[in-house]
């Protein structure tokens, strides 16, 4: 299953579905700033497929947002674009 990753400028936040229950360390997000520096951040877990992640500590930019698997396999990647 394709994961969803969505921008939500009135949270400042990331989130989606993995389409897998979002058990520790289930997911990573990859965070890429237009000027190259990059972040990978562990997925808080939930009781559910759902996940977010805050971004109120990023600065103002662009990013690419990459959802990833900790294990090969358990879900399908996906990404998005965003500006703060």
């Amino acid at each position: 299953m394709k994961a969803s990753i969505q921008y939500d400028k009135t949270q400042n936040r990331l989130h989606g579905t993995l389409g897998v229950n979002n058990v520790p360390y289930t997911a990573q997000l990859k965070l890429k700033k237009q000027d190259g520096t990059a972040e990978t951040i562990v997925v808080p877990s939930s009781k559910s497929d759902e996940w977010e992640v805050s971004l109120d500590r990023h600065g103002p930019g662009t990013y690419e947002a990459r959802i990833v698997p900790r294990e090969a396999g358990a879900f399908e990647p996906t990404r998005c674009e965003f500006t703060l």
